[in-house]
């Protein structure tokens, strides 16, 4: 089953066009998307990636417990 959470975006034109994501609640969360309608697929696997990053530190992911 999927969790849902809640998550501030910040998005940010990047020079070469399109936008930057991040988060200021999980600062390595970052990526690119070209087009809005990409920013589901591309924020789903930012959050993966920054979950299994805080799981090889030992740490907790902000806004879950283990």
């Amino acid at each position: 089953m999927d969790k849902i959470m809640k998550l501030p975006l910040l998005l940010e034109p990047a020079e070469e066009g399109g936008w930057v994501v991040s988060s200021p609640v999980i600062p390595e969360l970052i990526t690119e998307i070209d087009h809005l309608d990409e920013i589901d697929d591309k924020i789903k696997d930012a959050v993966a990636a920054a979950k299994e990053l805080y799981d090889d530190m030992g740490k907790d992911f902000p806004g879950m417990r283990s």
